[in-house]
């Protein structure tokens, strides 16, 4: 089975001079993949720099879906004629694009083999991505992993039965570069937590965001579907910020949601390897057949572009 990491991509219209180009910002960003020379993916430094050889393919079923395999240039050790010597290696790592209207998904195939991990691949592809897209349109390019926040999750089912408040440290991390800053009439948990977090950095404040059951001393209930906490955990994934669970008896449990150098907490899907090899090589499989699976697998993990999004869009 392939495994696959998704991130979702993100698009930064900050720039004055985006204006121009931003309501057709994926027609121009699919142009990068219309053909194999439309764009090259390099790794390394300038000075020594090696270009990474790729092949893009576009499901019949919907152009905008675009299916890559990419080759990590290595050397590996074999034997010939009782000698050990070093040859060229060129193991391929598949990605897939959702560029549909509305869609930003990108998934990246867990393949040591090929690169150490998916968030090395993610750099190399954004690097080449944000320098074409704003060097041609004044528009950034970004993506961010979509993680499991299970630990804190599991955290608070295990001690569901004594679990009074919840903590969530606002200012107890730093907001990275790449997490977008909330528009200013942006009234979502998120842009709270940012303007929040800023504030306490100012003033010098150590703020905390306390939940507990609006009765007094009352247990507060697991709610993982609730939008409101789900935006918490997500920023305090961002921020690298804990979060800590206080019980009846006023033990506490604090819960970090990632590493930002792990990505096995990434969400990940699987699709069978052969019918991702279909699109690319003749291996008996039916590529028509192999497509109807493949476009399965995509809506499945499809990112749709939400509300908050579209005002941030706006700016």
């Amino acid at each position: 089975m392939a495994k696959f990491a998704q991130y979702y991509l993100k698009y930064n219209l900050k720039d004055i001079f985006a204006a121009a180009d931003k309501n057709d910002r994926q027609k121009h960003f699919g142009k990068l993949f219309e053909t194999n020379e439309s764009i090259k993916f390099y790794t390394g430094e300038k000075e020594n720099r090696k270009e990474l050889k790729h092949e893009v393919y576009h499901l019949s079923l919907n152009p905008e879906i675009i299916v890559m395999r990419i080759a990590n240039e290595k050397t590996k050790e074999v034997i010939q004629d009782f000698k050990r010597m070093e040859v060229r290696h060129e193991p391929p790592c598949m990605v897939i694009i959702d560029n549909r209207q509305g869609c930003r998904r990108v998934a990246i195939q867990r393949s040591k083999s090929s690169f150490s991990s998916t968030d090395s691949l993610g750099n190399i592809l954004v690097s080449t991505l944000h320098n074409r897209m704003f060097h041609d349109h004044n528009i950034g390019i970004e993506l961010f992993p979509q993680y499991y926040p299970q630990d804190f999750y599991k955290a608070w089912q295990a001690h569901r039965h004594h679990t009074s408040r919840i903590r969530f440290n606002v200012s107890g991390g730093d907001v990275p570069k790449s997490f977008e800053q909330a528009p200013a009439d942006d009234n979502s948990i998120i842009g709270f937590a940012i303007k929040v977090n800023e504030e306490s950095y100012k003033k010098k404040y150590n703020t905390v965001i306390e939940l507990s059951s609006a009765e007094t001393g009352a247990i507060l209930p697991v709610d993982e579907s609730s939008v409101f906490i789900r935006n918490l955990v997500n920023f305090h994934a961002a921020t690298g910020a804990p979060i800590e669970l206080v019980t009846t008896d006023g033990a506490s449990f604090t819960c970090f949601i990632d590493d930002d150098e792990d990505s096995s907490k990434i969400v990940t899907n699987e699709i069978d390897t052969p019918i991702m090899e279909a699109l690319f090589e003749d291996n008996g499989i039916d590529r028509a057949k192999a497509e109807e699976k493949v476009l399965a697998f995509v809506n499945g993990m499809k990112y749709t572009v939400d509300g908050n999004e579209r005002k941030e869009d706006q700016i």
